[in-house]
């Protein structure tokens, strides 16, 4: 899908906001939800590739690596798919965090090229459904 398609949708949608908040948000720490917003979400989409590529969280210890550490306890799946889903997580989060300016979204541009994601009313619920959240 297009990120242009992506983000009109998130824009116009506030149910993915809503959903996102009650299944992830709200089970994390809120300072560090703050800080993060605080930085935009660029960092989160570095930190969400990092995750992506690894073979363990071994993560440095800022605040969108503590971010992701967090995310990260939450997905309750093992191995490599649990740090695939992570990073999936923390892109929902970060164009979550991004608000309206989410054509400009690294993480709303990493969830619309993401392979596993067909239509455009299931990405964030989707992914956290894969995620079993």
């Amino acid at each position: 899908m297009r990120v242009e398609e992506l983000a009109a949708f998130l824009r116009a949608d506030r149910a993915w906001r809503e959903d996102v908040h009650r299944r992830l948000v709200a089970r994390l720490d809120q300072h560090l939800v703050r800080a993060a917003r605080g930085a935009g979400c660029g960092p989160i989409a570095l930190v969400a590739e990092e995750l992506a590529g690894q073979a363990s969280v071994d993560l440095g210890p800022g605040v969108h690596y503590r971010l992701a550490k967090a995310v990260h306890a939450l997905v309750p799946l093992v191995g490599a798919a649990r740090l695939r889903q992570s990073a999936r997580v923390l892109r929902v989060l970060g164009a979550y965090l991004c608000g309206e300016d989410l054509a400009a979204c690294p993480c709303a541009e990493a969830l619309a090229r993401d392979p596993w994601q067909r239509e455009v009313a299931r990405v964030a619920p989707g992914v956290l459904d894969a995620a079993g959240l």
